[in-house]
Parts: structure tokens; C-alpha cells; sequence
């Protein structure tokens, strides 16, 4: 007999727990799409919170990881050592396409590994980086490059002062769904909105202001069905 929500939820709150935040991720977006087929937007609030915590402790544990910015040349091949770390954050450039972020990305999902994924469309010595999305809508921004001591080689969380790498890709992931959030065009009340932000959300999965915003529209949609 498949898990109730309930208990979908209690499993996740338990890998949580026990730092599985894969696991949790996976049972809340489950859990997330039951109720909103169900149009119980209480429970789908209360999925948020522990969805978006195992997302922001994924995210914190690869910005604490090693960090690469850009893969020119035979850097392309970045599978294989994402594999030996297991933890850190990358940013796949030229020769590098979406198809491959994609794919990356999707193995990455399969794992308990926290590694955080974004793709910039250029050539890694460009001097303006087009962030691009690689899931839900398309869309791109524009930020300045990282510093040229920083591309194409791995660099640990404590090897140079702040600003870091990690600063920067943090700065990097904000922009884009900064970008996802303000491309949204229906007015907030309806559900076409709510499926917006969970398109946007898409974009990067773990940006604070985007699961916010969808509790605040789950909520709406509750109020209107009082």
C-alpha cells in the first residue's frame, strides 16, 4: 500500500535527522506533488519547510566543499572527480553544453552527494559569465567572471581569504533564480502563479526567496478556498 503523505513526511523529518538530505528531498517533492494534485495546500506549506531545509544544508555542505568555476579543456571531463569529493559546488562553461549539466545534474540527484550544479554559456575566460538555466523555464543572466586565479582548477574552502569561490557561486545562484522569480508574469492569488514559482524553483532548487513565495501563494490558495 503506498506511504500516506503523513507518513512520506515522518520518513523525511527522520532522514533529515540523520543528514540524508537527498532522501528527504526526494520524499518532500513527492510529497509536494500529492498535494498539490490534491489542491491541500495546508500540507503542501508544511512540506516546504522541511524541503527547504534539506536543501539549504545540501547547499551549505558544498559551498563548504571544494569549488570549481569553469571547465576549459580537458576540465570538461568533471564526472569522474565530482565522484572522489563527493561535496562542492561547479560551474560547467565551453566546450561543457546544457545537455551536459542536464545530464550531470540528473546523476548527481541519483546520489547522496552534495554537489551544487550551474552552467554558464560561454567560454570560461569570458569576461561577463551568461548563467543559464538548465531546468524549468529557460532563462539566463549576466554577472561579471569569477577571478582568473579561480577558473578551471578546484580550490578549497580554506585556501584564500573572503571573498571565495564559494562567495561567488553563491552570488552566481542567487542571480539566476533572482532572474526565475522576476520573469514570473501572473499576479500572485492564483494557481497559474503558484505553478509559476514551482517552474522557477526549477531553475535552482534551492533559492530561499522561491520557496517562500510558494508558501505565500500555497497560503493564498487556501484563504480562497475558505
Amino acid at each position: 500500500m503506498p506511504a500516506t503523505i503523513d507518513e512520506q513526511m515522518e520518513t523525511a523529518s527522520q532522514a533529515l535527522a540523520e543528514l540524508d538530505y537527498a532522501r528527504c528531498e526526494s520524499l518532500c517533492v513527492d510529497a509536494l506533488r500529492q498535494a498539490r494534485d490534491a489542491s491541500d495546500w495546508v500540507t503542501y506549506q508544511r512540506v516546504l519547510l522541511p524541503l527547504q531545509e534539506a536543501r539549504r544544508q545540501r547547499r551549505q555542505a558544498a559551498l563548504d566543499g571544494p569549488i570549481l568555476l569553469g571547465t576549459p579543456g580537458a576540465q570538461a571531463d568533471v564526472a569522474s572527480q565530482i565522484k572522489e569529493i563527493e561535496q562542492g559546488c561547479v560551474v560547467l562553461t565551453w566546450p561543457c553544453t546544457s545537455a551536459d549539466a542536464q545530464a550531470l545534474n540528473a546523476a548527481v540527484h541519483e546520489t547522496k552527494w552534495s554537489i551544487e550544479l550551474l552552467f554558464a554559456d560561454n567560454a570560461s575566460d569570458a569576461d561577463i559569465w551568461r548563467l543559464t538555466s538548465t531546468a524549468g523555464p529557460g532563462l539566463s543572466t549576466d554577472i561579471p567572471a569569477p577571478k582568473a586565479e579561480w577558473i578551471g582548477q578546484w580550490v578549497g574552502p580554506a585556501a584564500i581569504a573572503p571573498p571565495t569561490p564559494a562567495h561567488w557561486f553563491m552570488q552566481a545562484s542567487e542571480a539566476l533564480g533572482n532572474t526565475a522569480l522576476a520573469a514570473i508574469e501572473y499576479e500572485p492569488g492564483s494557481i497559474e502563479y503558484l505553478q509559476s514559482l514551482e517552474q522557477a524553483l526549477a531553475c535552482v532548487d534551492d533559492h530561499e526567496i522561491l520557496h517562500q513565495r510558494l508558501a505565500s501563494a500555497a497560503q493564498a490558495l487556501h484563504e480562497t478556498k475558505r
